[in-house]
């Protein structure tokens, strides 16, 4: 017979680890209570400097066999309808242990349950056989072998060393990837045994008593007896968490936090604040309190406006860059390299470092960049290579930065630097998202995103291909290098608030196609450098004023050219400005601008007309006619090589027939007497 068989139906076991913080802080302990005592199954929790005041954590819960603490999330065995593996949040704020859900169902019976925080595995003893699950993939379980004398209790230090109390009374190590037991002693108690993870320490529950036992010995003395309120309690079980407040310390010039998994740690500031000098070298782990934490994250602000810090060296264990990290760090120059560990670059997080002067060298496991991350680095003057994984370029994460070139890997399956264009496109939607100073845009490019060329250095002129639709918001903003003309091919339909804000540069003509419905707020603000305007659209484009309108406010010209007889509905129109200050006091017409390929229409007659009109054109497909107001009177769709309309119905006076046909279009003015 086994020497702790008779407790088994008693002394259902939990095995834990303790969720560790600063020395400074107060652990919380908890014990999981079986009726009678009390009468209802609870999670209790108390703390070793009181162990006379223990609360409820958790009440009238499912009867668990065994538990154990993981990644923020008490995991238990529930044997209450057959045994199934659980999960269950801990609310660190409120102390409470709240309703588990089931991650795995009708498994063995589960002597006891251990998370292994140096491998991230949940340990189990079933059936007398070591098996272990990863807490992101319950339902993979392997089997690491038999357990000599049937393992009864078993913790699991920081480090990854296993130690057991069998139940034939037997204290010992446990061989984790083989399940053999080195016994160390024997051991009279069935203790249940969890590691604190700062200390190191191993401590134990029996019968309503706190325990402390020696890993190197098995000897274990008694620290008290849990009791509350008049109760008696006896937990048959044990593990540790802590208060919600993240614990941290410092060591030489940083400060850490230790993060939830409790054994790694995020760099949160430097001792000396915006003073910090010097090189900047954030080390892959560090020691505290004889505890070592890997370095997994640099924490949201931790170096902000640090502007005399100089070299930064980051290394291969961090795997995130939190929000505005080391943003306006101006003093850093060389190469920026982030490491191959990094998955995410928060927003901002390198904003303003204007002192880098070399390249940008992204790693190969970044997945997302997040907004603004790269914004005003404009010292970097290399080529920016974006690896294969990205999977999320924020907006305006490269404006104000002069890179020579863009190439995107050919093995991203989200973006694309397609025929060497030297620009970042979005490859599911032929969005232009991020551009260079040597940017060539291609024609299968049909949108050119927020803040694409925001900000650009170097970038002298662009061709927008008759392909795009549409330009985003702040686009080219502050662009102050381009010079001469711009021409807004017929394509587009919308240019959007910001598109040419402060592009003072430009000083040739402004050209607006004909299909130009919409222009936002401040789209060219401040191009005060164009000697001429043209549009050739025949209705004058809506104005955007959800901020204030300012679309021409301080623009180089204000003389606008329109199609032919469209002066009254410009003028009507908030294109008109009295003073040329936000607008245009001045309109000409010019009949020339009203046909993008030449004469494609081979006749309209009779012109001038008394009703009934003929147009005779090459494989037309539509036919739009305008009033001079620029008001549509006529849409259809036109088939063949002629149509016929009846102005019988209509006033007397000028109109526009714009004929499109295989070829383009053209647009005649007719006259209806």
């Amino acid at each position: 017979m086994k020497k702790y068989l008779h407790l088994v139906l008693l002394l259902f076991v939990f095995a834990g680890f303790p969720n560790a913080q600063s020395p400074a802080s107060t652990a919380n302990w908890f014990g999981y209570i079986l009726p009678p005592s009390p009468a209802e199954y609870k999670y209790v929790s108390f703390t070793m400097q009181d162990l006379g005041s223990v609360s409820i954590a958790s009440d009238e819960i499912p009867a668990v066999s065994t538990a154990t603490f993981a990644d923020g999330y008490v995991w238990s065995v529930n044997n209450d309808n057959g045994y199934n593996i659980c999960k269950s949040r801990y609310d660190a704020a409120n102390d409470l242990i709240e309703e588990p859900e089931v991650m795995i169902a009708s498994i063995h019976y589960v002597n006891d349950m251990a998370y292994n925080p140096a491998d991230g595995l949940i340990y189990l003893i079933t059936e007398e056989h070591l098996k272990c699950f990863n807490p992101a993939d319950p339902g993979n379980i392997q089997d690491h072998g038999v357990i000599e004398h049937d393992g009864f209790n078993l913790a699991i230090d920081m480090n990854g060393n296993a130690y057991m109390i069998s139940s034939w009374g037997e204290f010992g190590m446990l061989n984790l990837s083989n399940a053999q037991l080195t016994v160390i002693n024997s051991i009279d108690l069935p203790i249940k045994m969890s590691f604190d993870m700062l200390t190191g320490e191993l401590f134990g529950v029996y019968y309503g008593n706190l325990y402390q036992l020696d890993p190197n010995t098995g000897v274990y003395t008694l620290l008290g007896a849990l009791h509350g309120g008049g109760n008696s309690y006896d937990p048959t079980c044990l593990f540790m968490t802590y208060s919600s407040n993240p614990s941290e310390f410092t060591v030489g010039d940083l400060i850490y936090r230790v993060n939830d998994d409790q054994v790694s740690v995020t760099v949160i500031g430097h001792v000396n604040g915006y003073e910090a000098t010097g090189d900047l070298i954030i080390p892959e782990s560090v020691s505290y309190e004889g505890h070592n934490y890997t370095v997994t994250t640099i924490g949201e602000s931790a170096f902000l406006y640090c502007f005399y810090l100089t070299n930064l060296s980051i290394p291969n264990s961090v795997t995130t860059i939190e929000a505005s990290a080391f943003a306006y760090c101006q003093s850093f120059t060389g190469d920026l390299v982030i490491p191959n560990s990094v998955t995410t670059v928060g927003y901002g997080a390198f904003q303003y470092c204007s002192g880098y002067n070399g390249d940008l060298i992204i790693g190969s496991a970044v997945t997302t960049i997040e907004d603004y991350a790269f914004n005003s680095c404009d010292g970097m003057t290399g080529t920016l290579h974006i690896p294969s994984g990205v999977q999320s370029i924020g907006g305006n994460s490269f404006g104000y930065c002069a890179f020579s070139g863009i190439v995107v890997d050919p093995e991203n399956s989200v973006y694309d630097s397609r025929n060497d264009c030297n620009a970042i496109i979005e490859t599911s939607t032929n969005e232009l998202i991020t551009g260079c100073k040597n940017s060539v845009i291609p024609n299968t490019v049909t949108s050119i995103g927020y803040c694409a060329f925001r900000g650009v250095q170097g970038l002298t002129s662009i061709e927008i291909p008759n392909s795009v639709t549409y330009i985003g918001e702040n686009a080219f903003a502050f662009c102050y290098d381009l010079t001469g003309d711009l021409t807004i091919p017929n394509s587009v339909d919308t240019i959007d608030a910001g598109a040419f804000f402060y592009c003072q540069g430009f000083g040739g003509i402004l050209t607006i196609g004909e299909s130009v419905t919409f222009i936002g707020d401040q789209a060219f603000r401040n191009c005060s450098g164009f000697t001429g305007a043209v549009t050739l659209a025949i209705t004058p484009p809506v104005l955007g004023d959800d901020f204030g309108g300012l679309v021409f406010e301080n623009f180089g010209y204000p003389i606008l050219t329109v199609p032919c007889g469209c002066i009254d509905a410009y003028r009507n129109s908030s294109w008109y400005e009295p003073y040329g200050l936000n607008g245009f006091n001045e309109f000409i017409e010019d009949c020339s601008v009203v046909s993008e390929t030449g004469s494609i229409v081979t006749a309209v007659y009779p012109n001038p007309t008394d009703g009934m009109i003929k147009v005779e054109a090459e494989n037309m497909k539509s036919i739009t006619i305008f009033n001079l107001l620029g008001e549509k009177v006529f849409e259809g769709s036109a088939y063949g090589d002629t149509f016929e309309y009846d102005f019988s119905h209509q006033g007397v006076g000028m109109y526009f027939i714009k004929v499109k046909t295989a070829k383009g279009f053209e647009t005649i003015k007719i006259t209806v007497r």
